[in-house]
């Protein structure tokens, strides 16, 4: 059974990773640069572009789906 999950959610978890061995040090930087943009924007992703939208989604897939 597919299970939706928002953008949001998405980048609240992939913030879990950050500073663990999960993520490479691109990835790192990456998820990093994310969360310090959704934050100041007060939590809203609209500010992202597809291809932030796409290489966020790549990084959850390959550690929580």
């Amino acid at each position: 059974m597919t299970r939706l999950v928002s953008l949001g959610t998405k980048i609240e978890q992939l913030d879990g990773l950050r500073d663990t061995k999960d993520l490479s040090e691109w990835e790192q930087g990456f998820v990093t640069s994310i969360i310090e943009r959704y934050l100041l924007a007060g939590r809203d992703t609209r500010m992202l572009t597809s291809k932030q939208v796409d290489v966020i989604e790549r990084i959850w897939g390959k550690h929580f789906s």
